[in-house]
């Protein structure tokens, strides 16, 4: 039980460890030019989920 409690929390730290440092690559990528800003927003409201219309009220 306790090794796949540990296998769990491994894999979820790399998923996250992973997860930050691409977008702190995308971040330099933008800074520097090489990627516009326009094409990582088109890339992002692909990946949003949907969400109802009472949630986007801010």
């Amino acid at each position: 039980m306790m090794d796949t409690l540990k296998a769990f929390g491994l894999a979820g730290f790399l998923f996250f460890l992973i997860k930050g440092m691409v977008w702190l690559v995308l971040f330099a990528l933008v800074s520097r030019g090489v990627v516009s800003k326009d094409k990582v927003d088109r890339f992002r409201d692909c990946l949003k989920f949907r969400r109802r219309d009472d949630d986007t009220a801010d």
